[in-house]
């Protein structure tokens, strides 16, 4: 069996909730020895709704693979041990509030010091500099600051969040783990290390990249930038069906599949020029004609005309479609310290039933004693750290994979 490609290296995970979480897992994934570090009520993502084994689904997506330990930072032993730990480290990503990592001395300055090939993460709100650096965020308080509700405005123009979905913090956590992939290829090739600042105002602003260039260049920040007439979801008789028609050739196609050619001769229709100016009424007569069947009906038929349509699914008829159970992109495994979950196979890593262990989801401090061991820590010292509150262990050790491999 092929090593995997992160295999060998070590992150020490300072982070909590899901953006610097859904970084490290995704190291861990690929085979990475994620070190993180809790307090001893357990990183606050542990806690929330649809509780199962102490879990949540968001605590078992984003620490799938890791090894725990309770620290107690505010304890004055308690920097002292997380500095031993990181020393054996070769990434650090941490996702304390600006200022909070030096006062700690857990900084980039003091942990690089005697490592100039470490890489080191900030992962924040605004940034680590600036008028807002010290302001706390969260996923909604983000996508309220960044534009990301207007431009997910329901029909009457009033602001909407996404639900259900942290997607400033996913989405955050995507491009942390593409800073870290870069540093470390910058490490492999001239020997450095890195400082990076991952923020999730950065982060939406990258992801909101053409709207903020629609934005910058008089383009507005309303309507469509990405596809032209008619592109959107329509209701059917049965069910509601997103469609995509934006090349000539395919709007063509769709006119005589749901048996109006006249719309591709009308002028007010004729060109994509005539029907950005028209869309809303080019949005009625579709509508009109997709009523007569049902979604899935129309699906089926207009993808054989070549015209991209699809029911809008629920996650649930997503994970039972016939391609994702092809793909084989969601399994159920039996998870140490979760029993039998669904897992999601991530792009570009192995199945998780292909790996020679299936990672678990840890107990709060659950590796807490190999970990003190691995830095150096004697029993003696081990026994008082615990003593002395710095450390909480498990009175159980339940042997559990200590990462990916």
């Amino acid at each position: 069996m092929m090593p995997l490609p992160l295999q060998g290296l070590r992150v020490f995970d300072l982070s909590q909730g899901v953006a610097g979480p859904y970084c490290t897992m995704l190291l861990a994934a690929q085979g990475a020895d994620v070190v993180k570090v809790e307090p001893f009520e357990g990183d606050w993502i542990r806690s929330g709704r649809n509780q199962h084994r102490g879990h949540t689904p968001a605590s078992i997506t984003v620490n799938l693979g890791k090894r725990s330990i309770a620290l107690d930072l505010k304890h004055p032993d308690g920097p002292d041990v997380a500095r031993r730990i990181a020393a054996g480290c070769d990434i650090v990503i941490e996702s304390f509030r600006p200022g909070v990592a030096a006062r700690l001395g857990l900084d980039d300055a003091t942990l690089r010091a005697g490592r100039p090939d470490l890489i080191y993460a900030s992962v924040s709100g605004f940034g680590q500099d600036g008028p807002l650096s010290r302001r706390g965020v969260v996923d909604q308080i983000m996508q309220a600051f960044c534009g990301w509700m207007t431009l997910n405005a329901d029909a009457a123009g009033q602001p909407q969040r996404t639900r259900n979905v942290v997607l400033a913090d996913q989405v955050t956590g995507l491009y942390a783990y593409q800073a870290v992939g870069g540093a470390l290829i910058g490490k492999l090739r001239h020997g450095n290390g890195a400082r990076l600042d991952i923020s999730l105002m950065g982060a939406m602003a990258a992801f909101l990249a053409p709207r903020l260039v629609a934005a910058g260049t008089g383009g507005g920040e309303a309507g469509q930038v990405y596809f032209a007439a008619p592109t959107g979801e329509y209701p059917t008789r049965a069910g509601t069906l997103m469609l995509a028609a934006r090349k000539p050739a395919e709007y063509q196609r769709f006119c005589e599949a749901i048996g109006r050619p006249d719309l591709h001769t009308d002028e007010r229709y004729a060109t994509q020029e005539a029907r950005n100016r028209n869309a809303a009424g080019l949005d009625r007569e579709i509508a009109a004609s997709l009523s007569t069947r049902t979604a899935e009906e129309w699906e089926t038929l207009l993808n054989e005309r070549g015209v991209m349509a699809s029911v809008v699914r629920s996650v649930g008829q997503f994970m039972a479609s016939e391609q994702m159970r092809f793909a084989g992109l969601v399994e159920t495994v039996d998870v140490a310290g979760v029993g039998e979950c669904p897992l999601v196979r991530l792009p570009g890593a192995p199945a998780w039933s292909a790996r020679a262990r299936v990672p678990a989801v840890p107990a709060i401090g659950q590796h807490g004693g190999d970990i003190l061991r691995e830095a150096g820590l004697a029993e003696r010292d081990i026994r008082q750290l615990v003593a002395a509150r710095c450390v909480r262990l498990p009175t159980t050790q339940e042997e559990v994979p200590s990462h990916v491999s």
